[in-house]
């Protein structure tokens, strides 16, 4: 359902900040835009044609956020389309906005906690944000998405999975989950380690668990070895 334009963890520059999107004709949906997001939809051409851009922001760390701007910018000055954007703080990213210049005319603001949509190309689509345990420094999200009668949970940057959710995946309720995976596993870690994942996932669900924004201390083939899936990211 989803495609990823990077994969990788704040520091794992290799792989491209953590970013996934689905594009049908000149309907774009874009979750989190990273730093290294705008250059990579430039080089996609992504954004070539598109009249009705969505984008969903999970929590404002620069590797979410970082090229925000730029998208904003490119498509009202470039495509002369008018972004909407979800994020359930609305105090929070009217300041990060006009911080980096992006003035109100620019983007249409959405802070509510369950956003009900219908778009001509994408078809009708609900967005349920979810707070999640990240950093104790800023609020951020997880959500779960609804598009064309089907479900996926997206963790955004979390260490934990909440019992919901896992009851969720278990009953049918919702058919994936993209999680933040990572390698190291200590005390305290703000992303969910590997390790951790394989206590919260029983094996006969794990195909069904992808896992995104790894560190540098995790190969795809250990993710794979528990019987997790790997996002891939598109090219």
């Amino acid at each position: 359902m989803l495609h990823f334009i990077g994969m990788g963890s704040a520091f794992n520059t290799e792989k491209g900040n953590t970013s996934a999107f689905i594009k049908k004709e000149n309907s774009l949906l874009l979750i989190d835009c990273g730093g290294t997001v705008f250059h990579r939809l430039q080089e996609l051409k992504l954004l070539e044609g598109i009249q009705n851009l969505y984008i969903i922001i999970t929590h404002t760390h620069p590797d979410h956020v970082g090229s925000l701007g730029d998208v904003i910018f490119y498509s009202y000055y470039i495509l002369q389309c008018i972004p909407n954007l979800f994020f359930p703080e609305k105090e929070r990213m009217e300041g990060f906005l006009k911080n980096i210049g992006v003035s109100s005319e620019m983007v249409r603001l959405h802070s509510s906690e369950i956003i009900d949509w219908n778009d001509a190309q994408l078809g009708k689509f609900r967005i349920e944000f979810l707070p999640v345990s990240h950093v104790d420094t800023i609020p951020s999200y997880g959500l779960r998405m609804n598009l064309n009668e089907e479900s996926f949970y997206y963790s955004g940057d979390a260490n934990n999975i909440s019992s919901m959710v896992m009851n969720r995946l278990m009953n049918g309720d919702i058919n994936r989950i993209y999680q933040d995976t990572c390698g190291l596993d200590y005390e305290g870690n703000c992303h969910l380690s590997l390790a951790k994942l394989c206590g919260i996932v029983p094996p006969e669900y794990r195909s069904k668990v992808y896992c995104m924004h790894l560190d540098q201390h995790i190969t795809e083939r250990e993710i794979k070895e528990k019987g997790f899936q790997v996002v891939e990211v598109y090219q």
